[in-house]
C-alpha cells in the first residue's frame, strides 16, 4: 500500500454483498470474574449461561470474554455462542478461538469466531458458554481435542440466582443442548456460578458489507465498530478488526465515495470494498499468536481525523457516510496481502 491512488485503485463497481446490521450497546453477559472455591474434575465439560444477564439479541456480536483460574491447571477453554431454539433448548451457532489457561487469575481474550456466526440476528435470542476442550481449524473443518479437567472457577451447588447449566460432549455447529439434545445438569448437582463473562460490544449506526478474504492460515477478519461516530468528539469511535492472523502488520483505510466489490487479484479470496479515493490510517500490529486467528487491530477513527488535518474528508460534518476496511500482510497469499470485510457508518452530531 504505497499510496491510495495505486495500491487501492478500484476495478469496476460490482453489486455490494448483503449488509449486516450494526450491533447494540455494550453488554456484559455472565458472572463476575472472581476467585471462587471450586474447579470441576470432569473432562471436557460444557457450560451454558442461563443467568439474568442473558439473553442477547441482535443486532450485535461478541467481542471479548474472560474467565478466572489461579490454580494453573493445564488445558484449554473454548468460548461458545448458543441460540435459544426452544423453551428449554439451545443450539450451538458459534465457536470461538480456544485459549490456553495460564493460571494467572482473570484472563481476557477476543472471542475470535472459528466456526459459525459472527453477529447476532435481531429476530433471535442468544446466550453464551464455554467448554473445557480445545478446537483447531476453521469453519466446517474444526477438530476437538480430548478435553481437560475443569479449569474455570465456580461456586456451587444449588445456587440458582446466576445459573450456569452443564453437560458433557464434543460440540459442533448445530449441537443441541437441553430438550432434544445433550441433557443439562444430568448429575443433579445444578445451581453453579462460574467465573466467566462475555462482552457483546457494538456501535450505533453502522453496517457490515462485502466479504473477508481467507488468510493463509484460514482466518477471516471482521471489522466492527465500538462507540458513536460523533463529529463533535475527538475520540471514542473505534474501528476494530477481529479474527486476524497473529503478529501481522497492517492498517485500516476509509473512503467517502461509496462501496465497491473488486477482486484483490485474480487468485485472491479478498475483495477491495471501498471506492477510491481512500485514506490510510495509522499502521498497526495485530499482536496475538503466529499462525493463529487471535490477532486484532483497534483504531480510534475520531482521534485519527481530529489529529490529521489533511486527512480525507476533514473536517467532517454530521451525516457523512464513510466506508472502511482493513489491509494486512500475508506473505504466502496472492499479492502477499489480504483484506477484511468492510464497514459503513454515518457520522452524527
Amino acid at each position: 500500500m504505497k499510496n491510495r491512488s495505486t495500491a487501492l485503485a478500484l476495478l469496476p463497481l460490482l453489486t455490494p454483498f448483503l449488509a449486516t446490521p450494526a450491533a447494540a450497546a455494550p453488554n456484559d453477559v455472565g458472572s463476575p470474574v472472581i476467585d471462587r472455591p471450586l474447579n470441576d474434575s470432569s473432562v471436557g465439560l460444557v457450560l451454558l449461561y442461563l443467568g439474568p444477564t442473558q439473553p442477547l439479541s441482535g443486532p450485535g456480536f461478541v467481542q471479548n470474554w474472560s474467565f478466572f483460574d489461579n490454580e494453573g491447571l493445564a488445558g484449554k477453554v473454548t468460548p461458545i455462542v448458543f441460540e435459544q431454539t426452544g423453551t428449554t433448548q439451545w443450539t450451538v451457532v458459534a465457536i470461538g478461538t480456544s485459549r490456553t489457561n495460564t493460571g494467572a487469575g482473570a484472563q481476557t481474550h477476543p472471542f475470535a469466531t472459528i466456526a459459525g456466526i459472527t453477529s447476532f440476528d435481531p429476530a433471535k435470542h442468544y446466550t453464551v458458554g464455554f467448554t473445557h476442550r480445545g478446537y483447531t481449524g476453521t469453519g466446517p473443518n474444526i477438530v476437538a481435542d480430548n478435553g481437560f479437567g475443569g479449569i474455570v472457577d465456580f461456586t456451587g451447588y444449588n445456587i440458582f440466582t446466576d445459573r450456569w447449566a452443564y453437560t458433557s460432549g464434543t460440540l459442533a455447529i448445530g449441537t443441541i443442548l437441553g430438550t432434544g439434545g445433550l441433557a443439562l445438569d444430568w448429575s443433579g448437582l445444578g445451581g453453579r456460578i462460574y467465573s466467566a463473562s462475555f462482552q457483546a460490544n457494538a456501535g450505533q449506526g453502522w453496517t457490515n458489507y462485502c466479504t473477508a478474504g481467507t488468510s493463509t492460515n484460514g482466518c477471516t477478519p471482521t471489522i466492527v465498530a465500538v462507540g458513536s461516530p460523533s463529529v463533535s468528539q475527538s475520540s471514542g469511535f473505534n474501528l476494530r478488526v477481529l479474527n486476524l492472523e497473529g503478529q501481522k502488520q497492517g492498517l485500516v483505510f476509509y473512503g467517502l465515495n461509496g462501496s465497491a466489490i473488486s477482486p484483490w487479484s485474480a487468485t485472491s479470496t479478498s475483495f477491495l470494498c471501498v471506492k477510491a479515493p481512500t485514506q490510510r490510517m495509522s499502521s498497526a500490529s495485530s499482536g496475538g499468536t503466529v499462525n493463529q486467528c487471535d490477532g486484532t487491530f483497534s483504531t480510534d477513527w475520531l482521534q485519527f481525523v481530529a489529529s490529521t488535518p489533511g486527512a480525507l474528508g476533514v473536517p467532517f460534518a454530521s451525516g457523512t457516510t464513510v466506508h472502511a476496511q482493513a489491509w494486512y500482510r500475508d506473505p504466502p497469499a496472492p499479492k502477499t496481502t489480504n483484506l477484511s470485510n468492510a464497514i459503513q457508518f454515518v457520522t452524527v452530531p
